[in-house]
């Protein structure tokens, strides 16, 4: 199995300063032998039964270890092929795979649903090493399953998503590798549009644990009438722009309150709800004349900072080091 075709890539990317979001969406396999379940299984039938022509005497449980070998091997010189092919072609992209690491956690009609990683996941991320040190972002996905609409579950779902990819970081060659979390304005595969709580839920927790930001994706699906569209502009004049000017304006003012500028505000363990949404004692959010911009008005008050500062530490960017930071091995 070889990487992808350069040629993919400069086609991609004709600039060969190309700067930015470099990410591959793979969805076929998974590289763990064990993540490869339900429909994906047919990777596992077919890596055995190549395992069994190769030996055919073999019991089988020599052949279920030989095709998990080699399966796995495939998989990481692949993906590690690919990665190291695109960051030569072009090294100032942040590559990395979409939907990677993923926390497995949708395990929902449980009554106890806590959003945490099913047992033995984490222990399955960890070897995957590889593809941490090869990334240089990580990419997982938050889309919200339309089941979890009105269950006051997603904030968990979501919360353990992210911290699942923030935890395989610190043991990654480079601990500040970014996370971009994957959401959409839709419960996934509907034309439902996510209310202001989860946005709370999905672009609001991922601000709040350090997220260097999130990636908006919107299907074709999603505008293919003009109803639609004007749907989507509604929402994001009334709803979706006002939240993101709050929640990126929050993640600033609390970099340059608390690391002076030089890193990003993550919350802290002890206050699980905290987020970096602004007092609405202090700021406000109007629409310019014409109607085509949102502008932010207010300043921190000493309230405000000694709030943030009381919920959030400051992770520093690479390289810079300082008194306001808690350097976890950056």
């Amino acid at each position: 199995m070889t990487p992808f075709n350069p040629e993919d890539i400069q086609d991609a990317m004709p600039e060969s300063d190309f700067s930015g979001l470099a990410v591959i969406d793979w969805e076929a396999w998974r590289p763990r032998w064990a993540f490869n379940w339900d429909t994906k299984d047919i990777y596992r039938q077919r890596s055995r039964a190549l395992v069994r022509a190769q030996h055919p005497v073999w019991p089988e449980t020599w052949v279920e270890a030989e095709a998990q070998a080699q399966f796995q091997e495939a998989a990481q010189a692949w993906m590690a092929g690919t990665l190291q092919l695109g960051q030569a072609l072009r090294p100032r992209g942040l590559w990395g795979f979409y939907g990677f690491p993923d926390c497995y956690n949708y395990d929902f009609l449980r009554s106890n649903y806590t959003g945490e990683c099913p047992p033995g996941i984490c222990a399955q991320n960890d070897q995957l090493g590889w593809l941490w040190n090869q990334s240089r972002a990580l990419y997982p996905s938050i889309y919200l399953p339309a089941v979890l609409a009105g269950t006051g579950k997603a904030q968990m779902y979501v919360r353990h998503r992210v911290s699942e990819a923030f935890r395989v970081t610190m043991a990654a060659r480079d601990p500040s590798l970014p996370v971009l979390p994957y959401t959409q304005i839709f419960y996934d595969m509907t034309n439902r549009l996510l209310p202001l709580e989860e946005l709370e839920h999905t672009l609001g927790e991922s601000a709040a644990q350090g997220a260097a930001g999130v990636v908006l994706w919107v299907s074709w699906e999603n505008t293919s009438t003009k109803e639609s569209c004007q749907a989507i502009k509604e929402y994001m004049d009334t709803t979706l722009g006002p939240f993101i000017l709050n929640v990126t304006s929050g993640a600033l003012l609390c970099s340059q309150a608390l690391c002076s500028g030089h890193g990003r505000c993550a919350r802290r363990s002890n206050h699980p709800e905290a987020l970096l949404i602004l007092n609405p004692d202090s700021f406000s959010i109007q629409l310019m004349p014409g109607g085509r911009s949102l502008t932010l008005k207010g300043a921190l008050s000493l309230e405000d900072q000694a709030q943030m500062a009381m919920e959030f530490k400051c992770h520093c960017y690479h390289g810079w080091h300082g008194e306001w930071c808690e350097q976890q091995g950056m």
